[in-house]
């Protein structure tokens, strides 16, 4: 068989393509395992987060969740907790983000007038800008955060609002598209929740 022949040039392409959809199919399978567990302790994390519970270096995450969400389910749009003897409501949120969908989960107390926590578990918006949604110093803004009526992102900013009772928080400097999905996301969820739980709207 010729080297520079058509059918030599087509049977080692053919034989590449086989071994290196082969390397990664074992590859895939080696790693499945660990990529779904990795998965399941996010969004295990995330809830805790949500519900007010502190993260600690080496903490069995998903032991806490466990003693926290014993009865998890995840097709249920809300999950409650007691945390440090108050009840909490959480629940995954996703919306539209500027270049798609942000998801998270965000507690609230049983009053549903304050929000305990939030935290962001995927999004793919422009990292430097929108992409700081997912900074501390960001989410840290909706910790306590008086949300009876709704919140509100005020543009710019970037240095975190610290007053919890005025339903604000800052936005994100130059992402001012991305901050006003996270409005309207937290809002809608706050609505669906209360609309769960025969609250008012």
């Amino acid at each position: 068989m010729k080297k520079d022949g058509i059918i030599y040039t087509v049977t080692v392409s053919v034989i590449s393509a086989f071994l290196f959809v082969f390397l990664l199919s074992l590859a895939y399978g080696a790693t499945k395992g660990k990529v779904e567990e990795n998965k399941r302790l996010i969004v295990a994390r995330a809830y805790l987060v949500a519900a007010g519970i502190p993260i600690e270096e080496n903490m069995d995450i998903e032991a806490v969740f466990k003693e926290y969400f014993p009865e998890f389910n995840p097709d249920s749009p809300y999950q409650t907790t007691i945390v440090n003897g108050q009840s909490v409501v959480v629940s995954p949120f996703q919306g539209n983000g500027l270049w798609g969908t942000i998801t998270g989960v965000m507690g609230m107390s049983s009053s549903l007038d304050r929000i305990v926590g939030f935290e962001i578990v995927s999004h793919v918006e422009t990292p430097g800008l929108g992409g700081r949604i997912d900074e501390a110093w960001f989410k840290e803004q909706f910790k306590g955060e008086y949300a009876a009526g709704g919140i509100v992102v005020k543009p710019g900013g970037s240095g975190g609002d610290t007053d919890p009772d005025n339903g604000q928080v800052d936005g994100i400097t130059g992402a001012s598209r991305t901050s006003d999905s996270i409005q309207v996301i937290v809002n809608d969820q706050i609505k669906r929740i209360k609309s769960e739980l025969g609250g008012d709207n």
